[in-house]
């Protein structure tokens, strides 16, 4: 294609994706100059999960402690997300980070949201992401 556009964005979709890099690769290459790539996907400490129980509570079922497994590994991860066996990639920050710059990126932008008051007051079980972000958005910029 030899049609290059200004934007690339991704809702959460890249921690299914097998091939990371050539997918980055793809995407600046799809880029203008100074084009941006913003995504979002499932924070690495979502990702990394692969064993045991996700949460220590207390007496009271409360979340006390996100536990985090195998965060170090890059690879595939099986869960449940409505069925069994949802597979998903698992990279660390710094693989993201890495991969994106090693494309050609320059990273404008990283958020790992965390809910408002207002949020909270309508959805209290929200008040656990304050333990671990669900999420990662990232805006990359193509520089060259």
């Amino acid at each position: 294609m030899s049609e290059k556009i200004d934007l690339v964005v991704s809702s959460l979709a890249i921690h299914y994706v097998k091939d990371f890099e050539k997918l980055v690769c793809d995407v600046f290459n799809l880029l203008n100059e100074n084009g941006l790539f913003v995504f979002s996907q499932e924070h690495p400490f979502n990702t990394c999960f692969s064993e045991g129980k996700r949460w220590i509570k207390d007496e009271k079922g409360n979340k006390l402690f996100a536990n985090i497994s195998n965060y170090s590994t890059d690879g595939v991860r099986e869960s449940v997300w409505f069925i069994d066996g949802v597979k998903k990639y698992h990279r660390t920050f710094s693989s993201i980070i890495n991969t994106l710059v090693l494309a050609g990126f320059s990273i404008e932008k990283l958020i790992e949201p965390v809910p408002t008051e207002e949020l909270l007051l309508e959805f209290p079980d929200h008040r656990d992401l304050f333990h671990k972000p669900d999420f990662l958005l990232v805006k990359g910029r193509k520089v060259i």
